[in-house]
C-alpha cells in the first residue's frame, strides 16, 4: 500500500534557497509546500500550452497591473485611429501637447512604480502592447538612449503623437532629445542624459 502511494510521486532537486522560498510563500498563503509547488507547475504547463514562457507571462502580468494603476484603457485600434485623426485635423498642436504631457506623467509614474526594475526594458514591452507596434527597441549606451519604433499600421498622425509622448516621457526621467528621424510608422530618437 505505501509503495503504491510513493509510485506516483517523484522528487525534484532544487537549490536550497528555492526550497526555502517555496516553504515561506506556501506558508504565507496557508498552503502546503507540495500543494503550492503542484499549483506552480500546473500554471507553468498552462503557459507552455499557450505557446508562451513563464517569463513572458509574468512580464505581461506586470505590464497589465502597472497600466491598470496608470488608468490605461484598451480601445479598438481602428476606432482609436479614426478618432485621433479627426482630433488631429481640428487641433494638432493641442493634441500633441496632451500626448507630450501624458508621456511626462507616465515617466514620473514609472519612476515611482518600478522600484529599481529597468525602466527602459519595461517601456520597450509597454510600447509594443499599448501602441501596437511591430518592433520597439530601446538601447542604453552610457549617457545615450536610442529608441526605435516600427509599425506598418501607424498613421502619420499617430506617429507624430508617439514622438511627442516619447519626448515627454524621456524628459521627465532626465533625458533631452538629441536626434530625430521620423517617417510614417518609423521613429528613431536619441536622447542624452541631462547633467545636473
Amino acid at each position: 500500500m505505501v509503495e503504491e502511494l510513493l509510485d506516483d510521486k517523484k522528487f525534484i532537486v532544487v537549490p536550497a534557497d528555492i526550497a526555502n522560498r517555496l516553504r515561506i510563500v506556501s506558508g504565507r498563503l496557508g498552503s502546503s509546500a507540495v500543494s503550492y509547488a503542484e499549483e506552480v507547475f500546473t500554471q507553468a504547463f498552462r503557459v507552455d500550452e499557450m505557446g508562451s514562457s513563464l517569463e513572458e507571462a509574468v512580464d505581461t502580468y506586470r505590464l497589465v497591473t502597472v497600466q491598470r494603476g496608470a488608468g490605461s484603457i484598451f480601445v479598438n485600434r481602428a476606432r482609436f485611429k479614426e478618432l485621433v485623426e479627426r482630433l488631429y485635423l481640428e487641433d494638432a498642436e493641442e493634441l500633441s501637447s496632451i500626448w507630450y504631457e501624458s508621456g511626462k506623467w507616465y515617466g514620473a509614474y514609472l519612476l515611482t512604480k518600478l522600484n529599481g526594475e529597468s525602466i527602459f526594458g519595461f517601456l520597450e514591452k509597454d510600447l509594443l502592447v499599448t501602441w501596437n507596434l511591430d518592433e520597439a527597441e530601446i538601447r542604453l549606451e552610457d549617457v545615450i538612449v536610442s529608441i526605435r519604433c516600427t509599425s506598418f499600421g501607424l498613421s502619420r498622425e499617430l506617429t507624430e503623437l508617439l514622438v511627442h509622448y516619447l519626448v515627454g516621457f524621456m524628459e521627465e526621467i532626465g533625458y533631452s532629445e538629441n536626434d530625430r528621424e521620423v517617417l510614417r510608422g518609423l521613429v528613431m530618437l536619441k536622447f542624452l542624459k541631462k547633467m545636473n
